[in-house]
C-alpha cells in the first residue's frame, strides 16, 4: 500500500497547488482570460449552438470528457444537475433518476439513451463503457415527442468519433487501486482516400475488487470486461453516405453482494458482505447498426437500422448471509436459506427514416417514422441451501433442490410517427411544435403454460411539444415550453403471488429557463425551472411472498424545482465550472398505499450540488500541466415504500486529477473518491424493516495512473 499512499500524499499535494493560485490569479485583469468555446448540440435533430437552444441541456465536448474522467453513464450523471445513477445487485441494472422520475429495476429508465442516432431499446445497453466519445448531451424535460417513448424525464444523445482521410491511432493505460487495470487502442483514418474510412478498437479491464466477502474471504466486486468496436464509412456520392458500426462486449462480475443491516446501522459500513455463495454475472452483447444518409437539395434524409442482443446468466446467494439455520432455526424468520439464478436475454431490432430541412431558413421542419421489436426472456430460479453456513458453488445446486422457478417470455412491437416545425416569427421570437404518436404492444407468458398465462396489452399515447424562445439580446435567451412523455406500461413475470401488470407512465412537464452568456463570452449561466406531474409513475417493489421484484404504480406524484449551470473562464489557465439542482417530489394519490400520501418516491435525492475546477498551465513550451477538482455533494434520499422513515445522510464525494499533457501523450493520476465517503446504494426489506434490511454499498476510494500516446 506504500506506492498507493504516496500516490494519495501527491495528489493531496497537488490540490493545494490548484486552489493556491486562483488568489492572485484574480487578481489579474480580467481581459487576459479567453472566450469560452462555442458548443455545438444536436438535440433537435440538426447543429445548433447550445445557447440557442431554448431546452435545458447539459453538453460535454471530447476534451471535457476526457480531462474530467468520464468513463461510463454513472460518471457522466456525477456532473449533471437532477440527474443520479445508483448501484443494485448487478451492473447491467442502474437506477437512474432525472428530475425527480425514477428507473424502476425490472422496467425501462426514465429517459431515452441514443447513440448516433439508435435508441437502446433496453437498460441493458446503457451501463457500457464510454469510449471514442465526441460529445455528449443530457436534455432534461420530457422530450417524448423528441426522442420516443421512455422519454418522459429527459434524452441522453451521444455522438461518437467519426474517421477522416488523416490517419489517427491512439493508445491508453491505466491502473489503479484493486488490481485495476484497464487498455485500449483505436485506429482510424481512410481506405480510399474521400470514399472509404474505417475506426476500429478495443478496450479491456482487469479490477480484482475492494469489497469484502468476510465469509469466503474473497473480493466481491471484480469485473473483467472486454470489448472490439469497428466502423466503415462509404462516400457513395456528394450527395449520399453510409456508415456501418458494429461492436462486441463481453463482461464477467461480481453481483447481489448486499450486506445485512438494520435501520441503527444503516450506514454502519464496518458491516460487510458474508454471503456462502458467492455472486458471479456474465454479460455478452452485441450491437450492428447502419445510417443512410442522402442530401436533396432542400432536405436530408436519413435511414437508420440497429441489432442489439444481451445474453446474461446471473448466480448469487438468495438470502445475503451464511447463518447455520440448523443450529438456529430462528433465522428462518427474515432468512428463508436460498440461492438463486437469473437468466436473461434481450434482443431487438430498430429501423427509423428521418426526413428533415436543410439550409439556414425561417421555417425548419421534420418528419420521422420508427419501428422497434424487442424480446426480453427470462428465468428465475431459486434452489433450498439448508447448508447455509457452509461455502457453496453453482455446482452445489440441481433440480434436486431447485424451490421454484418463474419463466416469463415478454416481447415489445413499437411503432411511431413524428413531426417538428421551428418556426422563426421574428429575428428575435421562435415557435417550436413537435408531435409524436408512440404505439406499443407487450406480451407476457409461462413457456410452459401459454395459454394459462398468456397476456397482451397496447399502450399508446400521442405527445405534443411547444415551446417559445426569445433572444433579448445576443447574450440572452428566454424560453417556456410544454411537453409531455409517455413509458409503456407492462406485465411482471407470471407468478400467482405478484401483480400480473402496470400501468403505462404519462409525464406532462412545464419549464421557464434563460441562457446567457456573460463577460465578453468568458461565462455562462443557464437556469430552469420546472413542474412536472406523473400519472402512474412505476416503481419496483420486492416481493417478500414470491421472493421476486415488481412493478407496481403510484397513481399520481408531482415534482418541482430548478437547476443552474455557470462557466467561467477566469483566465487563460483557470475554469470553473458550478451546477446544481433542487428536487420536491411528492405523492398526491396513492391507491395501495394512502399512507404514503405526501411522501417522496424512493431514490430521489432532495438536491444535488457539483463544483469543478480546471487549472492548465505551460511547464515548458512542450508541455503542459493540468489539474483539475471536482465536487460533488448530494443530498437526503429515502430507499424503499416499506421503510419510509429511513433515508441517508448527506454525501459529499471529491474527484481530483492531476496530468501532463503533450502535443502526442500524457500522464494523470487520479483519485476518485478521496476521501472514501461511502453511501447506501439500493436498500430493501429482508424481515420485519427494522432489524432485517439489505444494503447495497457503493464503490470504495481508488487512486492511480493513466497514460495515452496518440501517433
Amino acid at each position: 500500500m506504500s506506492h498507493i499512499n504516496k500516490l494519495l500524499g501527491f495528489l493531496s499535494f497537488s490540490s493545494v497547488l490548484l486552489l493556491a493560485p486562483t488568489q492572485t490569479l484574480f487578481a489579474q485583469e480580467v481581459a487576459e482570460a479567453r472566450a469560452i468555446e462555442e458548443v455545438v448540440v444536436t438535440a433537435r435533430g440538426r447543429e445548433e449552438n447550445l445557447q440557442s437552444v431554448p431546452e435545458s441541456i447539459s453538453a460535454f465536448s471530447a476534451e471535457q470528457i476526457e480531462r474530467a474522467g468520464i468513463k461510463n453513464f454513472r460518471d457522466l450523471a456525477d456532473l449533471t444537475p437532477n440527474l443520479s445513477q445508483l448501484d443494485n445487485f448487478r451492473p447491467g441494472l442502474s437506477r437512474i433518476q432525472i428530475r425527480g422520475l425514477i428507473t424502476p429495476q425490472v422496467g425501462d429508465p426514465p429517459l431515452a439513451f441514443v447513440v448516433d442516432g439508435i435508441t437502446a431499446s433496453d437498460l441493458e445497453f446503457i451501463n457500457q463503457e464510454l469510449f471514442d466519445i465526441e460529445r455528449i448531451e443530457v436534455l432534461r424535460g420530457a422530450q417524448g415527442a423528441l426522442y420516443g417513448r421512455g422519454a418522459i424525464g429527459g434524452a441522453v444523445n451521444i455522438t461518437t468519433k467519426k474517421p477522416t482521410n488523416e490517419f489517427e491511432g491512439k493508445v491508453s493505460a491505466s491502473v489503479a487501486s484493486g488490481s485495476d487495470v484497464r487498455l485500449s487502442a483505436l485506429a482510424s483514418g481512410a481506405i480510399t482516400e474521400d470514399k472509404t474510412f474505417f475506426r476500429v478498437g478495443a478496450y479491456s479491464r482487469s479490477f480484482d475488487g475492494q469489497l469484502n466477502n468476510t465469509f469466503l474471504n474473497e473480493k466481491v466486486d471484480f469485473l473483467d470486461e472486454t470489448s472490439v468496436f469497428g466502423m466503415l464509412g462509404f462516400e457513395l456520392s456528394d450527395r449520399t453516405s453510409l456508415a456501418l458500426k458494429g461492436r462486441i462486449s463481453n463482461t464477467e462480475s461480481g453481483l447481489g453482494y448486499y450486506e445485512n443491516v438494520s435501520a441503527n446501522t444503516l450506514e454502519d459500513f464496518s458491516i460487510q458482505t458474508q454471503h456462502n455463495v458467492p455472486g458471479q454475472d456474465e454479460r455478452d452483447l452485441t450491437e450492428f447498426n447502419a445510417i443512410l444518409s442522402h442530401d436533396f437539395a432542400a432536405s436530408t434524409l436519413e435511414l437508420v437500422a440497429g441489432y442489439s442482443e444481451s445474453d446474461q446468466t446471473a448466480f448469487s446467494d438468495a438470502d445475503y448471509s451464511a447463518i447455520d439455520f440448523i443450529e438456529d432455526p430462528a433465522n428462518f424468520i427474515f432468512h428463508y436459506p436460498a440461492a438463486q439464478e437469473n437468466i436473461l436475454k434481450v434482443e431487438s431490432t430498430t429501423f427509423e427514416a428521418r426526413l428533415k430541412s436543410s439550409g439556414d431558413t425561417r421555417l425548419r421542419w421534420a418528419l420521422g417514422a420508427f419501428l422497434q421489436d424487442r424480446t426480453r426472456d427470462s428465468v428465475y430460479k431459486n434452489y433450498d441451501d439448508f447448508f447455509g453456513a457452509e461455502p457453496r458453488t453453482r455446482a452445489d445446486f440441481d433440480d434436486s433442490v431447485l424451490f421454484f422457478s418463474i419463466l416469463d417470455d415478454n416481447s415489445s412491437d413499437a411503432w411511431a410517427l413524428s413531426t417538428q416545425l421551428n418556426y422563426d416569427i421574428t429575428d428575435q421570437l421562435e415557435i417550436t411544435g413537435a408531435l409524436r404518436h408512440d404505439e406499443d404492444t407487450r406480451e407476457s407468458f409461462d413457456s410452459r403454460d401459454k395459454a394459462g398465462t398468456f397476456a397482451e396489452e397496447t399502450f399508446s399515447e400521442t405527445q405534443p411539444k411547444v415551446s417559445l424562445a426569445y433572444q433579448m439580446s445576443p447574450e440572452t435567451l428566454l424560453y417556456a415550453g410544454y411537453s409531455r412523455g409517455f413509458r409503456s406500461g407492462g406485465f411482471n413475470e407470471p407468478s400467482p403471488l405478484t401483480n400480473r401488470s402496470f400501468e403505462e407512465e404519462i409525464s406532462d412537464s412545464l419549464e421557464l429557463g434563460f441562457k446567457t452568456t456573460l463577460f465578453d463570452g468568458r461565462g455562462t449561466l443557464n437556469g430552469a425551472l420546472f413542474s412536472i406531474d406523473q400519472e402512474n409513475a412505476q416503481i419496483t417493489r420486492f416481493n417478500i411472498d414470491s421472493f421476486t421484484l415488481e412493478n407496481i404504480s403510484v397513481d399520481d406524484v408531482s415534482s418541482k424545482g430548478f437547476e443552474v449551470e455557470f462557466a467561467f473562464q477566469a483566465t487563460d489557465q483557470l475554469s470553473l465550472m458550478l451546477n446544481g439542482g433542487k428536487i420536491d417530489s411528492e405523492i398526491n394519490a396513492f391507491g395501495e398505499r394512502p399512507d404514503l400520501i405526501g411522501s417522496s418516491l424512493p431514490y430521489v435525492a432532495e438536491y444535488n450540488l457539483n463544483a469543478a475546477a480546471e487549472y492548465e498551465f505551460p511547464l515548458s513550451g512542450a508541455l503542459d500541466m493540468v489539474m483539475r477538482a471536482d465536487i460533488q455533494h448530494t443530498g437526503p434520499r429515502i430507499f424503499s415504500f416499506d421503510v419510509p422513515d429511513i433515508e441517508s445522510t448527506k454525501k459529499t464525494f471529491v474527484n481530483l486529477r492531476v496530468g501532463i499533457e503533450a502535443e502526442k501523450w500524457s500522464l494523470t493520476a487520479f483519485a476518485d473518491n478521496l476521501t472514501d465517503e461511502r453511501q447506501v446504494e439500493d436498500l430493501f426489506l429482508f424481515g420485519d424493516g427494522v432489524t432485517d434490511l439489505a444494503r447495497y454499498p457503493n464503490a470504495k476510494s481508488q487512486f492511480g495512473l493513466e497514460a495515452k500516446y496518440k501517433f
